[in-house]
């Protein structure tokens, strides 16, 4: 007998706690809480996320000037020995007007590489979108490295051009 008004008093309360449950009623301005709670949560994602890109595409510039500026640096040195072979070659009586014309052009086009670099401080990099940052740190590293690879290209024949003159000087 007990355990039957026990069980029965057990449902009883489990049928009571739960209509009660049902019963009650939200207020009505919970779900629009919850939208403007989701909307300001992805505005706030949205934002760090914009941050985040600009800081890696700030980066990104930083260490392209740099990558371009020591490359830069390292022709200029490759420049200095040049005009070093050339004058040997012009004490020794050859002809150095075409190397001494190539070297012009190379420097000329690192000139030209070190302009683009300096612009690359002044970006403008505060573009929403990651892939407009990005393209405009790419078409100006690409003009820095055209101008580059013109330099190096210039260097090589004035090179190709001393190094005909050396053997020649050193067969007669």
């Amino acid at each position: 007998m007990k355990t039957k008004y026990l069980i029965s008093l057990l449902l009883l309360a489990f049928v009571l706690g739960t209509s009660s449950a049902f019963a009650t009623t939200t207020p009505r301005g919970t779900g629009e809480q919850k939208r403007a709670e989701v909307e300001t949560k992805r505005a706030e994602t949205r934002e760090k996320r914009i941050e985040f890109q600009k800081d890696v595409a700030k980066r990104k510039v930083e260490n392209t000037a740099r990558v371009i500026s020591l490359t830069i640096e390292r022709l200029e040195k490759i420049i200095v020995r040049v005009e070093s072979r050339i004058d040997k070659v012009k004490t020794s009586g050859g002809a150095t007007a075409e190397s001494k014309s190539y070297v012009a052009l190379a420097k000329d086009d690192l000139a030209k590489a070190e302009a683009v670099v300096a612009t690359f401080a002044s970006l403008d990099l505060t573009s929403e979108k990651a892939q407009e940052n990005f393209e405009k740190i790419r078409t100006a590293a690409g003009e820095a490295r055209e101008y580059i690879r013109s330099a190096h290209e210039n260097l090589m024949l004035a090179v190709r051009n001393l190094s005909s003159k050396e053997v020649n000087l050193e067969s007669n």
